[in-house]
């Protein structure tokens, strides 16, 4: 396997130039994407022998990979079950989308909202529809990061934007264990961020940390409601 193959979206719906990443990177961004697209659906077992021959790589390099995916939420390692690919439960997208909206309400109560700001937002979300019509969650989840992350990076301090992003590996399983727990389609993704892109085009900080709230908390079912 050639680590120089992939290629990552880059918020705009287009292709980075191809990045030269180790061969452990590699093989987990590929996975990665697999999983979080589907096309390894929930339970599936990965066998390491089998992933080996069919990467190129050796076992040591895909268990690398393999326990960085174990860290996103996307995998879980067992000794007597093996790996699998698996999905976070309830409590667990509860906590994740508590802590983001704890750390992206209080970047916008500080939030200069100006012309740049909403065409920026904008353009991610117009690739954000692109993505979701192609049914494309790897790429819906890059650009939600992207998009929430433009709010944080432009109201949050250095510590909130490192704290907020330090979140930002786990979403591809939250998203995807979320949308199928909720059972909403990505069509139905982007029309939370349309509202929530028009809630900021508001320019009054009460409006937006409103949404911000409905957006991770009222949308996301607690532990033990669904």
């Amino acid at each position: 396997m050639d680590s120089s193959d992939l290629s990552t979206p880059n918020g705009t719906g287009q292709a980075e130039p191809i990045r030269h990443l180790s061969l452990p990177d590699a093989v987990r961004l590929t996975l990665r994407r697999q999983i979080i697209n589907n096309e390894l659906p929930e339970g599936t077992r990965l066998l390491e022998a089998k992933l080996a021959e069919e990467f190129g790589v050796s076992r040591t390099t895909l268990r690398s990979a393999l326990r960085e995916l174990k860290n996103d939420g996307l995998v879980e390692i067992s000794p007597r079950r093996g790996c699998f690919v698996a999905r976070m439960d309830p409590e667990d997208i509860h906590d994740i989308c508590f802590a983001r909206y704890v750390l992206e309400a209080g970047a916008a109560s500080e939030l200069r909202v100006d012309d740049a700001l909403l065409t920026e937002l904008e353009d991610v979300l117009a690739a954000m529809s692109a993505a979701a019509d192609e049914g494309d969650l790897e790429a819906v989840v890059s650009l939600d990061t992207r998009l929430h992350g433009v709010i944080v990076e432009r109201g949050g301090g250095r510590r909130v934007v490192e704290l907020w992003h330090g979140l930002d590996s786990q979403m591809g399983s939250l998203m995807r264990s979320s949308l199928e727990r909720q059972g909403i389609s990505l069509r139905e993704s982007w029309e939370r961020h349309r509202k929530y892109v028009d809630a900021v085009a508001t320019r009054r900080r009460a409006t937006i940390v409103k949404e911000i709230r409905e957006h991770y908390l009222d949308a996301t079912p607690g532990p033990g409601e669904r």
